[in-house]
Protein backbone atom coordinates (compact mmCIF):
# COMPACT_ATOMS: atom_id res chain seq x y z
CA UNK A 1 0.00 0.00 0.00
CA UNK A 2 1.58 3.41 -1.12
CA UNK A 3 2.28 5.89 1.49
CA UNK A 4 -0.30 8.53 1.82
CA UNK A 5 1.10 12.34 0.58
CA UNK A 6 1.32 14.86 3.03
CA UNK A 7 0.78 18.63 1.69
CA UNK A 8 2.11 21.34 3.94
CA UNK A 9 0.78 24.73 3.69
CA UNK A 10 3.72 26.95 2.90
CA UNK A 11 3.88 28.91 6.32
CA UNK A 12 4.39 25.50 7.82
CA UNK A 13 7.14 24.18 6.29
CA UNK A 14 10.75 24.39 7.98
CA UNK A 15 13.41 26.16 5.92
CA UNK A 16 16.20 25.62 8.46
CA UNK A 17 17.51 22.86 6.85
CA UNK A 18 17.65 24.60 3.29
CA UNK A 19 20.79 26.88 4.34
CA UNK A 20 18.49 30.14 5.05
CA UNK A 21 19.74 30.88 8.78
CA UNK A 22 19.69 34.77 8.38
CA UNK A 23 16.05 35.16 7.56
CA UNK A 24 14.70 38.85 8.64
CA UNK A 25 11.05 38.93 9.66
CA UNK A 26 8.95 41.30 7.90
CA UNK A 27 8.48 43.96 10.47
CA UNK A 28 12.45 44.03 11.09
CA UNK A 29 12.72 44.52 7.54
CA UNK A 30 10.10 47.83 7.89
CA UNK A 31 12.20 48.96 11.00
CA UNK A 32 14.89 49.08 8.73
CA UNK A 33 13.55 50.76 6.19
CA UNK A 34 11.92 53.29 8.30
CA UNK A 35 15.26 54.07 9.84
CA UNK A 36 16.93 55.18 6.92
CA UNK A 37 13.94 56.41 5.02
CA UNK A 38 11.53 57.95 7.80
CA UNK A 39 9.72 59.99 5.26
CA UNK A 40 8.65 56.74 3.66
CA UNK A 41 5.28 55.44 4.59
CA UNK A 42 6.03 51.42 5.06
CA UNK A 43 3.68 49.02 6.04
CA UNK A 44 3.03 45.57 6.18
CA UNK A 45 0.14 44.38 4.61
CA UNK A 46 0.53 40.65 5.52
CA UNK A 47 3.17 38.73 6.71
CA UNK A 48 4.29 38.22 3.74
CA UNK A 49 4.08 41.25 1.50
CA UNK A 50 5.04 45.05 2.50
CA UNK A 51 3.50 47.92 0.80
CA UNK A 52 5.96 51.52 0.68
CA UNK A 53 3.37 53.88 -1.09
CA UNK A 54 3.60 57.45 -1.96
CA UNK A 55 7.38 57.26 -2.55
CA UNK A 56 9.02 60.13 -3.61
CA UNK A 57 10.60 59.88 -6.97
CA UNK A 58 13.54 61.54 -6.35
CA UNK A 59 14.21 58.71 -3.81
CA UNK A 60 12.87 56.13 -5.72
CA UNK A 61 16.04 54.86 -6.83
CA UNK A 62 18.28 55.14 -3.57
CA UNK A 63 15.30 53.28 -1.46
CA UNK A 64 15.85 50.39 -3.97
CA UNK A 65 19.36 50.15 -4.01
CA UNK A 66 18.92 50.20 -0.27
CA UNK A 67 16.53 47.11 -0.63
CA UNK A 68 18.58 45.16 -3.10
CA UNK A 69 21.69 45.67 -1.29
CA UNK A 70 21.25 45.65 2.18
CA UNK A 71 17.75 43.76 2.66
CA UNK A 72 18.18 41.54 -0.10
CA UNK A 73 14.98 42.38 -2.60
CA UNK A 74 16.78 40.69 -5.59
CA UNK A 75 13.93 40.30 -8.04
CA UNK A 76 12.06 42.58 -9.73
CA UNK A 77 8.92 40.47 -10.01
CA UNK A 78 6.99 42.99 -12.66
CA UNK A 79 6.09 46.50 -12.81
CA UNK A 80 3.95 48.84 -14.52
CA UNK A 81 2.17 52.61 -14.86
CA UNK A 82 -1.42 53.94 -14.15
CA UNK A 83 -2.67 57.14 -15.68
CA UNK A 84 -4.67 58.54 -12.49
CA UNK A 85 -6.22 61.43 -14.44
CA UNK A 86 -4.34 64.04 -11.38
CA UNK A 87 -1.21 62.49 -11.98
CA UNK A 88 0.76 59.90 -13.13
CA UNK A 89 1.92 56.24 -10.87
CA UNK A 90 4.58 53.73 -11.29
CA UNK A 91 4.26 50.38 -9.53
CA UNK A 92 6.83 47.70 -8.55
CA UNK A 93 6.70 44.76 -7.11
CA UNK A 94 10.45 43.03 -5.23
CA UNK A 95 10.81 39.84 -3.90
CA UNK A 96 13.21 38.90 -1.81
CA UNK A 97 13.77 34.98 -1.79
CA UNK A 98 16.40 35.35 1.29
CA UNK A 99 13.20 36.71 3.28
CA UNK A 100 10.16 35.01 1.44
CA UNK A 101 8.57 38.20 1.43
CA UNK A 102 7.88 40.78 -1.24
CA UNK A 103 7.28 44.75 -1.40
CA UNK A 104 5.12 46.69 -3.61
CA UNK A 105 6.34 50.23 -4.42
CA UNK A 106 4.76 53.03 -6.00
CA UNK A 107 5.78 56.01 -6.73
CA UNK A 108 3.18 59.46 -8.18
CA UNK A 109 4.41 61.14 -10.85
CA UNK A 110 3.27 65.01 -11.95
CA UNK A 111 0.78 64.98 -14.75
CA UNK A 112 3.07 67.66 -16.71
CA UNK A 113 6.34 65.67 -15.92
CA UNK A 114 6.08 61.54 -16.14
CA UNK A 115 9.68 60.85 -15.78
CA UNK A 116 11.37 58.71 -12.62
CA UNK A 117 14.59 57.13 -12.20
CA UNK A 118 15.28 53.93 -14.20
CA UNK A 119 15.80 50.81 -12.11
CA UNK A 120 17.67 48.67 -14.91
CA UNK A 121 20.92 49.38 -13.52
CA UNK A 122 19.70 47.47 -10.03
CA UNK A 123 17.50 44.98 -11.90
CA UNK A 124 18.08 43.92 -15.51
CA UNK A 125 14.47 42.24 -15.79
CA UNK A 126 13.20 46.08 -15.42
CA UNK A 127 14.76 47.51 -18.85
CA UNK A 128 11.54 45.84 -20.65
CA UNK A 129 9.25 46.35 -18.34
CA UNK A 130 9.69 50.61 -18.36
CA UNK A 131 9.80 50.12 -22.13
CA UNK A 132 6.71 48.69 -22.18
CA UNK A 133 5.03 51.33 -19.57
CA UNK A 134 6.67 53.75 -21.98
CA UNK A 135 5.00 52.34 -24.97
CA UNK A 136 2.04 52.38 -23.40
CA UNK A 137 1.97 55.71 -20.93
CA UNK A 138 4.82 57.95 -22.30
CA UNK A 139 6.36 57.74 -18.95
CA UNK A 140 10.14 58.79 -19.46
CA UNK A 141 12.45 56.55 -17.19
CA UNK A 142 15.88 58.64 -16.99
CA UNK A 143 18.90 56.96 -17.75
CA UNK A 144 17.58 53.70 -19.54
CA UNK A 145 19.89 52.01 -21.25
CA UNK A 146 18.11 52.07 -24.53
CA UNK A 147 14.35 53.85 -23.89
CA UNK A 148 12.47 53.25 -27.31
CA UNK A 149 8.87 51.57 -27.89
CA UNK A 150 8.58 48.05 -27.60
CA UNK A 151 5.10 46.93 -28.67
CA UNK A 152 3.99 49.57 -30.75
CA UNK A 153 5.45 50.14 -34.27
CA UNK A 154 8.43 52.66 -34.52
CA UNK A 155 6.79 56.23 -34.89
CA UNK A 156 3.64 55.60 -33.29
CA UNK A 157 2.19 59.07 -32.29
CA UNK A 158 0.17 58.10 -29.63
CA UNK A 159 -0.14 56.40 -25.83
CA UNK A 160 -2.76 53.73 -26.36
CA UNK A 161 -3.15 53.61 -22.15
CA UNK A 162 -3.89 57.30 -21.42
CA UNK A 163 -6.83 57.90 -20.56
CA UNK A 164 -7.30 61.17 -22.61
CA UNK A 165 -6.44 59.08 -26.08
CA UNK A 166 -9.97 58.60 -27.53
CA UNK A 167 -9.68 56.51 -30.81
CA UNK A 168 -12.65 57.36 -32.51
CA UNK A 169 -14.93 55.12 -34.31
CA UNK A 170 -13.98 56.26 -37.76
CA UNK A 171 -10.39 56.32 -37.35
CA UNK A 172 -8.18 53.31 -38.34
CA UNK A 173 -4.62 52.96 -37.00
CA UNK A 174 -2.13 52.39 -40.44
CA UNK A 175 -0.08 50.13 -38.69
CA UNK A 176 1.74 49.63 -42.01
CA UNK A 177 2.41 54.04 -41.95
CA UNK A 178 4.56 53.40 -38.81
CA UNK A 179 1.09 53.25 -36.62
CA UNK A 180 0.46 57.09 -37.53
CA UNK A 181 -3.37 57.78 -37.46
CA UNK A 182 -5.08 59.22 -40.98
CA UNK A 183 -7.33 62.08 -41.05
CA UNK A 184 -10.56 60.86 -40.38
CA UNK A 185 -12.40 58.95 -43.35
CA UNK A 186 -16.32 58.86 -44.20
CA UNK A 187 -17.84 55.78 -42.78
CA UNK A 188 -19.56 55.03 -45.98
CA UNK A 189 -17.30 55.15 -49.41
CA UNK A 190 -17.95 57.95 -51.67
CA UNK A 191 -17.80 55.39 -54.40
CA UNK A 192 -20.58 53.05 -52.32
CA UNK A 193 -23.39 55.95 -51.89
CA UNK A 194 -22.94 56.78 -55.85
CA UNK A 195 -23.13 53.29 -56.87
CA UNK A 196 -26.11 52.74 -54.57
CA UNK A 197 -27.78 56.02 -55.80
CA UNK A 198 -27.57 54.14 -59.49
CA UNK A 199 -28.99 50.98 -58.20
CA UNK A 200 -31.81 53.50 -57.06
Amino acid sequence: MPTPTVVISGEDRDYSKLGISDVMPVQELITEMKSHFPDIAVTAKTDRRIEANKVPREKLLEFCTFLKEKLHFDHLTCMGGNDLRRSWEVFYHISSYRNRCIIQIRCELPRNDPSVDSLSLLWGGANWHERETYDMYGIVFNNHPKLERVLSPEGTDFFPFRKDFKLLDHWKIDWENKGKRPPPQPLVSSDRRKMGDADG
